[in-house]
């Protein structure tokens, strides 16, 4: 506050030090004793503000690492636990440090930690299976994820992103999310065209506060373009004939862009220092507040994939042979420790029993499943249901492709072409693949987050009909929609819709549905 001078011009110096000296000369004995006390109290206030400051950043050591500082349960070998109290317990030595002291001091305990979670956790998950790539990455538990926001600027068909969609898509996420989390961005290009208009990439930076990093990148041509040797370029011209009554069915970009996607923009050198990633549709528009750090969540709790959206494939011709290349590679894995046994993955989600007997009784059926589940996908009963999880919505942890057993299976689906002459798309393949080499309760569902997408983003072409117009989550329980500060139309959520294989889900992960989840 700016106080006026003229407000203080009744002042005499001279008159008040007078006053003060006749004053102390009737009283020296009471100011002595005065000067005194507040001498004492002054030294106790300090030490004590010095062992509050002590304490309180030892507290902070011990929250953040001393009780993180073990190994998680879930990578803790049962018959050889880890003796850390040795290293923790130099925490109580330490003394009151600058700021810079402070945090060396920090990161020494913090790589400390995490290094002896590693070798605990490779020793129980050897780094060639699908549980040992994703030791590093959930040892960081306690710490902040090494994450980012993922989105390309093309659709499906190779057509670039209007301006305004890109710009209504961040400004939504930076509101609604990362304003809180400021977690850095990666947008991908297909050839950098957009990255030369200057005045575009500004607008992108004003709505992005100065905290959070901007990475603009252009896709590796050879990953994203190149056809590989053994595909017939002939057979490609047939499927897209053959396929021209389906959505992106004529497209040889959506074909490349999903090769992609499976097996190649996890090796991109600008995802490399990143464990995680969002992957952001151009046209989302999010419906409810996520006041909570969705990454920190999913790597706090052994959450390696995380979608919003699942529905039924309706067209079985662009699933064609994906179901049998999926079944032997899990027939040839079935009794190697590579992956996980059928009775801990999710297999049961994407598996439909025609052989079995009916029955109403929900319970009973959901049993005679589980123990059809338990013979494999090898089951003579079991039979492919098309239903995936739309990867245009996912969180997942980067780890999980990048490890040997997802390397092997895509090796197989690419020397099948089927991508190419089939039409697979990213999230047919990415489902199969999760529910077979994952833990079900390393999968989850975010029944909290309520969003849209919008229909002219998602194709360059009006003249299909095509369920994923009709992509609209909003949260059907009353309670999480009132938490989570959501403004949409609960009547139009597509979580328990007829195309959308949620319900499944819930089923096969033996989830609690919401109250009155099927009068939605």
């Amino acid at each position: 506050m700016i106080r006026s001078r003229g407000g203080y011009s009744g002042f005499n110096p001279s008159l008040f030090s007078r006053q003060l000296l006749h004053l102390a000369r009737k009283n020296i004995r009471f100011i002595a004793i005065i000067l005194i006390l507040l001498t004492v109290l002054l030294n106790i206030n300090h030490k004590n503000k010095n062992s509050n400051n002590s304490i309180t950043h030892f507290d902070f050591l011990e929250s953040e690492y001393s009780n993180g500082g073990a190994l998680p349960s879930r990578l803790r070998p049962q018959d050889d636990l880890l003796e850390e109290s040795d290293s923790l317990n130099n925490i109580n030595s330490l003394n009151v440090k600058n700021d810079t002291e402070i945090l060396i001091e920090e990161q020494t305990l913090k790589e400390k930690v995490i290094s002896e979670r590693l070798k605990s956790g490779y020793k129980k998950h050897p780094k060639n299976t699908t549980q040992g790539a994703l030791v590093e990455s959930l040892s960081n538990e306690g710490y902040r994820p090494k994450a980012c926001l993922m989105m390309a600027l093309f659709k499906p068909t190779g057509d670039r992103v209007d301006h305004e969609t890109i710009y209504s898509t961040v400004s939504s996420i930076q509101k609604k999310f990362n304003n809180w989390f400021e977690y850095p961005w990666v947008f991908i290009s297909r050839d950098g065209r957009e990255y030369i208009d200057t005045e575009f990439i500004e607008q992108i930076k004003e709505l992005v506060p100065e905290s959070i990093e901007l990475n603009f990148e252009t896709a590796n041509n050879e990953y994203l373009y190149e056809v590989p040797k053994w595909i017939d370029i002939n057979k490609i011209s047939d499927s897209q004939i053959g396929l021209s009554d389906i959505e992106y069915g004529d497209s040889q970009f959506f074909r490349s862009f999903n090769h992609y996607l499976v097996g190649y923009l996890w090796r991109e050198p600008f995802l490399i220092d990143f464990d995680w990633y969002w992957r952001i549709e151009p046209g989302l528009e999010l419906l409810c507040d996520i006041d909570y750090d969705l990454f920190r969540w999913m790597q706090d709790r052994n959450q390696i994939f995380g979608f919003a959206l699942s529905y039924l494939e309706p067209h079985k011709e662009v699933v064609k042979n994906l179901w049998d290349i999926f079944k032997k590679f899990a027939n040839d894995f079935k009794d190697k420790k590579e992956i996980v046994d059928f009775s801990q993955n999710n297999f049961q989600f994407n598996t439909e029993y025609k052989d079995l007997p009916k029955e109403k009784d929900e319970k009973k059926r959901k049993k005679l499943e589980e123990e059809a589940a338990k013979n494999g996908i090898g089951s003579a009963t079991a039979e492919y249901n098309r239903c995936q999880y739309v990867s245009s919505f996912q969180l997942a942890n980067l780890n999980f492709f990048r490890s040997k057993p997802f390397m092997d299976l895509f090796e197989k689906l690419d020397k099948d072409g089927g991508f190419y002459y089939h039409r697979w798309s990213a999230s047919s393949v990415h489902t199969l693949a999760i529910n077979l080499l994952l833990r079900k309760n390393q999968i989850y569902f975010f029944d909290n987050i309520g969003f849209k997408l919008s229909t002219d983003s998602m194709s360059s072409s009006s003249q299909f009909s095509s369920i994923s117009r009709n992509f609209y989550n909003c949260p059907v329980d009353d309670a999480t929609y009132r938490e989570f500060n959501c403004h949409c139309d609960q009547g139009l959520d597509f979580t328990f819709m007829k195309d959308s294989c949620t319900a499944k889900f819930y089923d096969s992960t033996n989830r609690k549905k919401p109250d009155d989840w099927d009068k939605h």
